[in-house]
This record gives structure tokens, C-alpha cells and sequence, in this order.
């Protein structure tokens, strides 16, 4: 996770991280749609405003954008998982069925205590420095809990290597203890913002200095090429930036120095570690934050030069955890949805959303329960909304809307529709007798469903302000 400035975290404070659609008739969800409001006498805000109109199945027109990962992943910081995987031989089944509803996406253990984690027993006796106080050991019972819970649901595995603070035999037993715990696919990640381990003076945060890129670099890919020895092979993914235009003119030499097979940069479109105050409902759901990733696209042409996928491997809606009653919010939900669909048309084949015992963690674990939060509704929805093998398109010509298309192997489509406007929009479907909706909106937490009929092949819908719809032909 990025924050202000790097500095040591202590072992108590490392334990604490641990810590609609709208439619005419029945079931139109959270507001009324356009037929009831007539009944009622208040004309709905958009009734001069002309429907847009959109074939459910339109022609598939340009590449689009393969989908060929879940797209949404999850990060977790070492103490949160191990507080997740409970005290028991095997974690709480909630704990389970939670990560099997989510589609069983990739499961990533990095962080900031990525750089701050020793194998269990490595920290015997009085601590030799104040730095190694600061370290947080492993529980005992930690990789045989972990596998458990792989068995059961599969998630592909990416293993976090100390790269700043770690001795160089704890690589090989922190290595030891991901393959015995991985059942379906193991990677791992040498050092975590490697570009904030040397942080300048405050006046020059924004600009290096000269010839700090090279340097910088330069010392991260001595201490990461021997972790790489250690992994003896197995995939990699980085350099983990925070801010990788900081090191936009070195990315290319150290993607071909450490040969990673995925690379990965962090982004946070919004700020919480020293004005938590300028994170908002109306920033979240804004243009600007949803669509940050587009300004990445040259870290996708760098990877797609080596022959790489890459990803955005950590990633929320406001950075250093986020802010209650936002980053917890439907709004966020919303967010998460038109983040990830941006990261997919840029290029971007994934991204990993951050817990750290934050506001913003999509799903909390208390003793033997899961407690969802509305981000962790757009996630499900995203991983069944874009399958692997599916493609997405960008559609044109839908009045007041943003509008995709996802076609499937199957040979089905389902359209996507956001109204980034505070006034719903109204849309007509053409081409479609019968359709299952799922609505995410900034009002209400969770995902709304509903079905809607019409026996002459045009139905009329509202589509709620701020909200993100996917409408699919139905029986």
C-alpha cells in the first residue's frame, strides 16, 4: 500500500494491519421508474431528455480487448491474512465460500509488510537492531492454514519477497513455504515500491533529481536479482511501483534484468495519507478516478515490448487505507467497476484490490464470518461479467451513457451501460424480448437484479444516476 513517507513499521502496529437498474413494474429496484412516477404526478428528471438507444447484440465492430485473467484479483497484507486464516487447522468456511464467490481469482500476500515479514522462528531472542524490532514474524501454523485454503478454493498464489529488510536465507524458506502451500499456480513479487525505498526530499518528490532514476533502480536490481535466484524459475511479477512515472525511462531495463513474466504497477487514483478530507463521494465517482489507469498505457506498450502481460497489482480507491463512509460506500462499488473496465480497454489484464485492514478492504473477517462491503458486490460482478475468454468492446453513438460490449466463447453478449451523470438516463433496448439485469448503484450497497420482458422486442429502461447496469438476453 502507498503512503506518505517509507518508514519502519513496528511489529505492533504491523499486528494491527491484520486487524438499478431501474425498470417499469415490479422489482425496478431502489427509485421509481419512469411509468410509476407518471402514476404519481412527478415527472422523473429526464423526461426531455431523449432515450438512448442500444441493440442488446449489436455487430462486433474492432479487435476489442481479449479478457484472459479475472479481471479483479485481490492483495492482502501478511498480518491481514494471517488474521483471516483464524487459529484452527483450516480457516473459517466463510472464509471459503467467500473467495469461491468472488470466482476463486488470484490471491496475492505483498504490501508494505511484504518488506517488513520474516519467516516464522527467523526472529529468535532479543532483536540485534532496532530495525529488525520493527519485523513481523510469520505465525507458525501460517503456510500449512494457507494451503488448507488453497485446496479448498483454488486461488492462483503470488508470494511477496522482503526485499529491503530481509536476510537472504529467508528468501529460500519464505520460497519453501509458498510451494508447499500453492495448488494452483505459484509467482512471486521481489520488493514492494522499490521507488520509495530511497525517498528524496519532500521538495523533490514530484521530479527526481538527476540521475536518482538510474541509481535508484540500479540498487533495487542488486538486492532483487538474487531473490530471483531463489525463486528458481517460477514466475515473476514488478517492479511493484507507486509511482511509476518516477521510473518511466528505467522500467524497460529492469523488466528485461529480473526476465518477469507479468508486470505489475500500483495505482491509487485518490490520496488519504495526509488529507483524508479531499476523499469524497463526488472524487471517487468521478471521470478523472475511474478512468486513471488510461494514464498508465505507456507501462502496457513497455510490457507488451518485452512480450508480457501487465497488471495493476494493487490497487483502491484512495491510498493509506482509504476513508470510512467512502472508501466503504456504494459509491465505491461503482468506482470499482469503471476502474477495473478502464484497466481492461487500456490494456491492463487485471487488477488487485488492496486489504489491509483499512476502510477500504472489500470483505472483512470476524472470527468465524465474513463481512462484505459494497466494493466486494462490483468484484463478483466483474469476474462474472467478463470471463476469461470473453472480449470487451467499447461501443459509440449511446447517447449520455458509456457503453461496452462483452461477447463470450458461447457465442452470448451482454451489454454494460454507466451513467457517470448525478440524472438518470433513459435508454431503449432493441433486439431482446427478455432480459436479466444487475444494476450497481452509488445509492444502495450490493447488487441489484431484476428481469424485464416486452413481446415486441423494445424495452424501455431507466438507468439510475451514477450507476453501472449489465443487462444479458434471458429465457
Amino acid at each position: 500500500m502507498r503512503r506518505g513517507r517509507r518508514t519502519p513499521v513496528p511489529r505492533a502496529l504491523a499486528l494491527v494491519l491484520g486487524l438499478s437498474l431501474l425498470i417499469a413494474g415490479a422489482g425496478a429496484g431502489p427509485a421509481l421508474a419512469a411509468r410509476s412516477q407518471r402514476r404519481s404526478g412527478h415527472a422523473p428528471a429526464h423526461s426531455k431528455t431523449a432515450p438512448a438507444e442500444v441493440t442488446l447484440t449489436p455487430s462486433p465492430t474492432g479487435a476489442g480487448v481479449p479478457v484472459t485473467m479475472a479481471p479483479a484479483g485481490l492483495s492482502l497484507e501478511y498480518p491481514t491474512m494471517a488474521q483471516d486464516l483464524g487459529t484452527g487447522a483450516c480457516p473459517p468456511p466463510a472464509l471459503v465460500s467467500e473467495l469461491q464467490a468472488l470466482g476463486s481469482p488470484p490471491l496475492a500476500l505483498a504490501g508494505d509488510s511484504q518488506d517488513l515479514t520474516a519467516p516464522s522462528g527467523a526472529l529468535s531472542g532479543a532483536p540485534p537492531s532496532w530495525e529488525t524490532a520493527t519485523l513481523y514474524s510469520l505465525p507458525t501454523a501460517f503456510w500449512s492454514e494457507l494451503h488448507c485454503l488453497l485446496s479448498a478454493t483454488r486461488d492462483p498464489l503470488t508470494i511477496g519477497l522482503n526485499a529491503k529488510t530481509g536476510e537472504p536465507s529467508w528468501a529460500a524458506q519464505m520460497v519453501a513455504g509458498a510451494q508447499s502451500a500453492a495448488t494452483n499456480g505459484l509467482s512471486f513479487s521481489l520488493g514492494n515500491e522499490p521507488d520509495l525505498y530511497y525517498l528524496p526530499n519532500y521538495a523533490s518528490l514530484s521530479r527526481p533529481l538527476g540521475g536518482e532514476e538510474a541509481a535508484a533502480t540500479n540498487t533495487y536490481l542488486q538486492v532483487a536479482s538474487p531473490l530471483q535466484q531463489t525463486v528458481a524459475g517460477a514466475p515473476t511479477i514488478g517492479p511493484e511501483l507507486a509511482r511509476p512515472a518516477h521510473w518511466r525511462g528505467q522500467l524497460p531495463p529492469v523488466i528485461a534484468a529480473l526476465h518477469e513474466q507479468t508486470v505489475g504497477v500500483h495505482l491509487y487514483p485518490l490520496t488519504a495519507c495526509v488529507t483524508p478530507k479531499a476523499v469524497t463521494i463526488g472524487g471517487v465517482l468521478s471521470a478523472q478516478t475511474a478512468n486513471a489507469p488510461r494514464g498508465l498505457r505507456w507501462v502496457v506498450a513497455d510490457a507488451s515490448a518485452a512480450h508480457v502481460p501487465a497488471i495493476i497489482s494493487e490497487a483502491n480507491s484512495a491510498s493509506c487505507g482509504g476513508v470510512a463512509r467512502v472508501s466503504d460506500s456504494p459509491a465505491s462499488g461503482v468506482w470499482a467497476a469503471r476502474f477495473v473496465l478502464a484497466a481492461l480497454k487500456t490494456g491492463f489484464q487485471e487488477v488487485r484490490f488492496h486489504f489491509s485492514g483499512a476502510p477500504y478492504d472489500p470483505f472483512v473477517v470476524r472470527g468465524e464470518a465474513v463481512l462484505t462491503r459494497p466494493i466486494e458486490s462490483a468484484l463478483v460482478a466483474l469476474n462474472q461479467w467478463l470471463p476469461v475468454g470473453a472480449t470487451l468492446r467499447t461501443l459509440s453513438g449511446v447517447r449520455g451513457l458509456v457503453a461496452s460490449s462483452v461477447g463470450e466463447l458461447a457465442g452470448g453478449t451482454m451489454l454494460i451501460l454507466d451513467n457517470e451523470h448525478a440524472q438518470a438516463r433513459p435508454v431503449v433496448l432493441r433486439g431482446a424480448r427478455n432480459v436479466s439485469i444487475e444494476t450497481l448503484t452509488a445509492t444502495r450497497a450490493g447488487a441489484q437484479t431484476a428481469r424485464h420482458s416486452s413481446p415486441r422486442g423494445r424495452i424501455k429502461l431507466t438507468v439510475a444516476a451514477n450507476s453501472v447496469l449489465a443487462i444479458s438476453p434471458s429465457p
